[in-house]
């Protein structure tokens, strides 16, 4: 008995793109979730977005933190 598992191919394909889409955003100061979802629905358009748009600014934070480790660097040392 012969089974057809290209849908299961298709599929696992479609989604380590989608997970390597989203690893990729976190390099260009993006937010990985949702490019994550993006490529899930949109595939190969929103990845050829992603690589041909310009990196974020690294410096840019979110507008809805207005608090103060909005504006304070986390270092990830001690506060000694």
């Amino acid at each position: 008995m012969h089974e057809d598992f290209t849908g299961l191919y298709l599929s696992s394909l479609w989604l380590s793109v989608a997970m390597l889409a989203g690893g990729f955003a976190r390099t260009r100061n993006r937010s990985a979730w949702t490019w994550f979802v993006l490529t899930l629905l949109f595939g190969p358009l929103a990845v050829l977005l992603l690589v041909t748009w310009p990196a974020r600014s690294p410096g840019r934070t979110h507008p809805a933190r207005t608090d103060a480790s909005a504006r304070t660097p986390d270092t990830g040392g001690s506060e000694e």
